[in-house]
Order: C-alpha cells, then structure tokens, then sequence
C-alpha cells in the first residue's frame, strides 16, 4: 500500500509539474517562426537632446483648444549635422522621442531633418518638461 501512494504522488506531480515546465520556452522553441507577444529591440543610433546639442528650444501653444503642444528646437552646427545623417539613414523607420525614460512622441521618418524643426503632439506638461530637460543657459 506505501509504493502505491508513493506511485499516486509521483503520477500527481508528473500531472501537475509538466504543464509548468513546458510553459517555460527553451532555446530550441526561441528559434521558431511563432510571433512573440513581447520583441526586444536594439535602437540602431541615437542622438541625446540637452545643452550640448540644442542652441535653442521654444514652447509653441496651440492655435485653438482641440491641438496640442510642441518643441521648436534649432540644433547648434555639429549636431544639426549628426541630426541630418541620423534622420537620412533612418527614413522609413520609426523615430521615437523618450523623455525620462516615457516614450513622448513616435513617428515614422519620412524625410531627412535638418538644424530646426518642431516636435508636435505634446501635452503642456511634456512641451515645458522637454525644454526644462534639455537645461539650456540662459544667454
């Protein structure tokens, strides 16, 4: 009578254990054609805004209530330059904005961009928190 109860306690946590183990993925099941539901991305190139890039950076307000806010940033010479490669490799790729590690703004890069452009689709508090983020001094 022992061994058969030990038998029913193996038998049980062979039921109960297999499903989760096998829930687990292994090296073999990671090179299936099967979509995850989560991707991890490697960012390509980058390029970081502050004092050292940006020459200027203005709050541009909505016209009327229903549009949002955004960054009119002019970069200085060296960056504008890095700036314009960045965004010409990129073409047709996404472009993303992170400011204190939140994704802001998310776009597709349809065209090279140079020394100055605006950053749109901000609420208040993202547009005044991305010029105070860059630490621009006065002049």
């Amino acid at each position: 009578m022992p061994n058969l109860v030990k038998v029913f306690f193996i038998f049980l946590g062979v039921i109960s254990f297999s499903p989760l183990m096998a829930s687990k993925p292994t090296r073999a099941e990671s090179t299936t054609s099967v979509r995850p539901a989560i991707l991890f991305q490697v960012v390509q190139n980058q390029m970081v805004f502050d004092a050292s890039t940006v020459e200027n950076a203005t709050l541009v307000s909505p016209e009327n209530p229903r549009e949002t806010y955004g960054v009119q940033l002019k970069l200085k010479p060296l960056a504008a330059n890095k700036f314009d490669q960045l965004t010409e490799d990129g073409i047709g790729k996404k472009g993303n904005i992170i400011l204190n590690d939140r994704l802001i703004s998310s776009a597709i890069i349809r065209g090279k961009l140079g020394a100055e452009f605006l950053v749109a689709g901000l609420t208040k508090e993202q547009a005044e928190q991305f010029i105070k983020s860059l630490a621009l001094l006065p002049k």
